[in-house]
């Protein structure tokens, strides 16, 4: 807590009627007078306080996934922020999201221009991308698969599955996602993980019934 010094009142921490003493970016102890909001309540304000709640309680159960996809303690942050500005619709106080704008990774690494990924047999979805970006001598990156259930919203994060060279994959997923729908994101990384690409949303996978 700041604190300032004043040969009339003594030292103030804190407030002191409607002064608070404060610090200044160069650290500089000052005393400022404190002005209430005339309201701090109006509908803009109450709008986007709703908003960042509702942004908050549903990507909250991805924060450690996002922790890993940003490789940062902060990645929860950055993809709030992100959401904010990209995936919300509707309006209040009715908000929803739209997953298709829901980013999990950013960075330099390019992406492939053409990437599907399809329900296969089995408990698999297979993924398959095209390598035509791919540079001689180039170091090799590696795929990298987010997958969600629409209903129970459980996320699945299933890293280096595959080099981009390979063009193709199968990636698994729990035999009780048998004929539900699966949100599914890519990114491409660095085997250090030190480099990664942006995020791609694949779309809504409807997954077969017959998983044994």
């Amino acid at each position: 807590m700041a604190k300032f010094n004043s040969t009339t009142f003594g030292t103030i921490s804190g407030g002191h009627g409607s002064a608070v003493a404060a610090t200044t970016k160069d650290g500089q102890n000052i005393l400022r007078i404190y002005k209430a909001p005339s309201n701090p309540n109006t509908p803009a304000q109450v709008v986007q306080r709703g908003k960042i709640g509702f942004v908050n309680t549903e990507l909250s159960p991805l924060r450690d996934i996002f922790k890993v996809t940003y490789r940062n303690n902060k990645g929860m942050n950055l993809a709030v922020s992100y959401a904010l500005r990209n995936a919300i619709t509707s309006t209040s106080p009715n908000f929803a999201l739209d997953y298709s704008n829901i980013c999990f990774a950013w960075g330099s690494i390019q992406l492939p221009e053409q990437t599907t990924a399809t329900p296969d047999d089995g408990n698999t979805i297979r993924f398959d991308w095209d390598t035509t970006l791919r540079k001689k001598n180039e170091d090799p990156d590696e795929l990298n698969v987010i997958l969600m259930n629409e209903n129970s919203k459980f996320t699945i994060l299933r890293e280096r599955v595959s080099l981009r060279d390979a063009a193709t994959t199968k990636v698994s997923v729990p035999a009780i996602w048998a004929g539900t729908e699966v949100h599914c994101w890519i990114y491409f990384s660095t085997p250090e993980n030190n480099l990664t690409s942006v995020s791609k949303y694949l779309g809504l996978l409807q997954l077969k019934s017959d998983i044994l």
